[in-house]
C-alpha cells in the first residue's frame, strides 16, 4: 500500500496555488518520522510535547517555540528536513496554478482542479509500478484538514467511486480520502514542507529548497510525471515541469484535460 500525504500553500493574495505531498510505502514511514523526531530533538530539545514541524511557522520564527531560535538555526532546521526528504525513499507529487491561468467563474475550484491532477498523477505512479515493475500496490490519499475538506471529499467520492478525474478513470485507489491533523502526522509535516518549497520557487523564484527535492518528484523516462505548473508562460516557462511537458508533449494542459 502507498500513503500519498497532502498539503496546500498559497495564500488568497498570491499569484499562485500549490496542492503537494509525498507518496511512501506503507512500511517507510517509521524512518521518516524517526529521522524528524531527531531533528525536533537537536533544535528544541526542552519541548515535552511532539512539536509540529511547519515550514512558514519556522521560517518566521513568531510562535513558541520557533522564537527561542537565531534565524541561523531556524534556516538550519529548515535544511536538516529537506535533508531527510531528498535522502528518504518516497516520491514527491506537485500542481502550481497560477491564478490567472484559471477562468474566473473556476476559481474558486482551483483546489478541486489541483486535487483531481494530482490524483490522476498518483494513480498512473501506481499503475506504472505495477506495467514495469510487476509491483500491483493500491493507494490511500492523506490530507491535511482544512476549509477545503467538505468539498474535496464530495469531489473525491465522485472521481474516485463513480467516474474518474477529467483526464481518466483511476484504477488504483483503495478508498476516499482521509483527512487528519498536520500536528498529528510526521507525514503531513513533510507534505507541509514539499508545499512550501514549490510555493516559493513559483510564488517568489525562491529556489533553494525546492532544488533540494526537485529530483524526487516522480519521473518517468525522463518526463517528470509527478509535478505540473499551469501558467500563462507556459511557453517561455523554464521551470522542470513546463520544460518537461514541452518536450515530451506537442501543448500545455488545459482544464479540460487536453
Amino acid at each position: 500500500m502507498y500513503l500519498l500525504y497532502l498539503d496546500e500553500s498559497g495564500q488568497q493574495q498570491g499569484k499562485y496555488f500549490v496542492l503537494a505531498g509525498a507518496a511512501v510505502f506503507e512500511r517507510q514511514t517509521y524512518w521518516i518520522a524517526d529521522e524528524l523526531k531527531k531533528i525536533e530533538t537537536r533544535y528544541v530539545p526542552g519541548v515535552a510535547q511532539p512539536v509540529e514541524l511547519h515550514a512558514s511557522a519556522i521560517r518566521g520564527g513568531k510562535e513558541h517555540p520557533w522564537d527561542g531560535l537565531s534565524k541561523e538555526d531556524r534556516y538550519a532546521l529548515l535544511d536538516a528536513v529537506y535533508g531527510v526528504i531528498a535522502e528518504a525513499n518516497l516520491v514527491l507529487f506537485a500542481v502550481a496554478i497560477e491564478r490567472e491561468w484559471v477562468a474566473p467563474k473556476e476559481k474558486e475550484e482551483e483546489y478541486a482542479f489541483a486535487f483531481e491532477s494530482i490524483t490522476q498523477r498518483f494513480d498512473g505512479f501506481l499503475k506504472r509500478k505495477f506495467r514495469e515493475d510487476s509491483d500491483r500496490q493500491r493507494g490511500i490519499i492523506i490530507i491535511a484538514q482544512s476549509e477545503f475538506q467538505t468539498r474535496i471529499e464530495t469531489l473525491a467520492q465522485k472521481i474516485i467511486k463513480d467516474g474518474g478525474t477529467r483526464w481518466g478513470e483511476l484504477r488504483n485507489l483503495a478508498e476516499i480520502p482521509l483527512f487528519t491533523s498536520a500536528a498529528n502526522s510526521r507525514m503531513l509535516q513533510v507534505a507541509d514542507f514539499c508545499a512550501n518549497a514549490v510555493y516559493g520557487r513559483y510564488e517568489g523564484g525562491h529556489a533553494r529548497q525546492f532544488d533540494k527535492i526537485v529530483s524526487k518528484f516522480d519521473q518517468a523516462g525522463g518526463e517528470y510525471c509527478g509535478l505540473a505548473h499551469f501558467s500563462r508562460v507556459y511557453e517561455s516557462c523554464s521551470c522542470p515541469a513546463c520544460l518537461s511537458r514541452r518536450r515530451f508533449h506537442a501543448r500545455p494542459e488545459t482544464p479540460s484535460g487536453g
